[in-house]
């Protein structure tokens, strides 16, 4: 199936489950007209450039934006987000206890999704039970977060929260791939770890964002509720006898300290997510490389060897990303 094909059943799946809520239908109708980038199905779809069964394929990425979206829902609630994509959000505009409810059906939507998904009972069992581990996950990260608690590890910390967070949703897409793939329940650590890397170093880019405008930290809402982002993690590491807050805003030594910290990181995250693609199909692995050169700005760790076989997939690759 053409991508555009595909994207136009994705669009129609999503919404058909996703807007499939009885008393909550009104609320759903509202969050779904702005619909998202939908970056993680079409990394999956990028991942899985030879599968014939594409209606199948259609449903594992509808179950991947519909908890995608779920978790949304769930985390503007808990951070007070008034504007998602240019609306008020849910709980803005129909209460929190709506808010949390759709979201609730949006994961029971998910998991229907794949129950429906059509000539693959080889591997829906996997794909259910890699879907529950990530819900699972994504849901700890953000409790952690909540918590506030670094424990004395502030590093130790913040990974725990992003690669959990993030990268428990952002690993999801490559690890049906791997399935989709091989067309058999099989391991998917490697996919696993591969994704939750990736979803470190997103979520330091993206934490890394307000330090272009240092002019306006003071005024940034992660600031004033005092969120341990990267930067805050690594200046409490790095100088743990100062308030992080306060000396990112009016210390620009010890900012400018603390992101190199945080690029260090951003290094590291990327470095163990190429050495993750060695386990993994060549497709996958392709499509991997494609998302960091594309989705994370820059290329900061050292290019990996790109065997000739590798280059061909990586080729087929770049162009079924480029819109992720």
């Amino acid at each position: 199936m053409q991508d555009y094909k595909l994207a136009q059943a994705l669009e129609s799946t999503v919404n058909r489950y996703g807007q499939q809520a009885d008393a909550l239908a009104q609320a759903s109708k509202h969050h779904f007209s702005s619909k998202g980038k939908r970056t993680r199905s079409k990394l999956m779809f990028a991942a899985t450039p030879h599968i014939q069964n594409s209606q199948a394929l259609v449903h594992a990425g509808a179950a991947i934006e519909l908890i995608h979206e779920a978790s949304i829902v769930h985390d503007d609630i808990q951070d007070q987000t008034t504007r998602r994509r240019g609306l008020p959000t849910v709980w803005r505009k129909f209460g929190a206890n709506a808010a949390l409810l759709l979201g609730d059906h949006l994961v029971a939507a998910a998991f229907r999704s794949i129950a429906e998904a059509p000539d693959i009972d080889s591997i829906k069992t996997a794909l259910m039970l890699e879907l529950s581990e990530s819900v699972s996950r994504a849901a700890s990260g953000q409790h952690l977060q909540l918590t506030n608690e670094t424990g004395g590890d502030a590093e130790g910390f913040y990974v725990n929260v992003a690669i959990n967070k993030t990268g428990a949703l952002l690993a999801l897409p490559l690890q049906f791939a791997s399935l989709f793939n091989r067309k058999v329940a099989s391991d998917t650590m490697a996919a696993r770890r591969c994704g939750e890397q990736l979803g470190l170093a997103y979520q330091i880019l993206d934490d890394l964002k307000p330090y272009a405008k240092p002019g306006k930290l003071a005024h940034d809402e992660d600031m004033q509720n005092r969120v341990i982002t990267a930067p805050v993690a690594a200046c409490t590491m790095l100088f743990p006898h100062v308030d992080p807050f306060s000396t990112l805003i009016k210390r620009t030594d010890l900012r400018d300290k603390a992101i190199r910290e945080c690029q260090r990181w951003l290094d590291t995250a990327l470095a163990n997510a190429r050495y993750e693609t060695t386990f993994l199909d060549q497709a996958v692995a392709a499509v991997v490389e494609q998302f960091i050169g594309q989705r994370l700005s820059q290329k900061l760790a050292p290019p990996i060897q790109i065997t000739p076989s590798y280059a061909n997939y990586a080729a087929q690759a770049s162009a079924r990303v480029e819109a992720v």
